[in-house]
């Protein structure tokens, strides 16, 4: 069972690896984490820290995050954020409440 509700998150993300920004598509969001479709990018293990880069949709201002890899296959990658502004959590916490 879940502690964070997610909402379902249609956009692309970057996602920083090893210093280099490489594009991915969010499929749902939470402040807990993000849950993201891999395109074209390094393979990381559990366990590995990557940052990621997003807006929330209708907002301009960027949320910069970093996250653990908490889940990876082939195609799929779960990440859980360690280091999220808290004015950046609410706001996500708003967006997916209304969601």
């Amino acid at each position: 069972m879940r502690k964070h509700t997610r909402a379902g998150y249609d956009f692309y993300v970057n996602k920083v690896i090893d210093g280099v920004p490489h594009l991915a598509w969010a499929r749902d969001l939470s402040s807990a984490g993000i849950y993201l479709c891999a395109l074209l990018e390094p393979q990381r293990d559990t366990g590995d820290r990557v940052a990621v880069e997003f807006e929330i949709p209708g907002q301009k201002h960027v949320i910069w995050a970093y996250a653990d890899v908490v889940h990876r296959n082939a195609q799929d990658v779960g990440l859980r954020f360690v280091r999220l502004a808290p004015r950046d959590r609410r706001a996500i916490d708003a967006w997916v409440a209304s969601s």
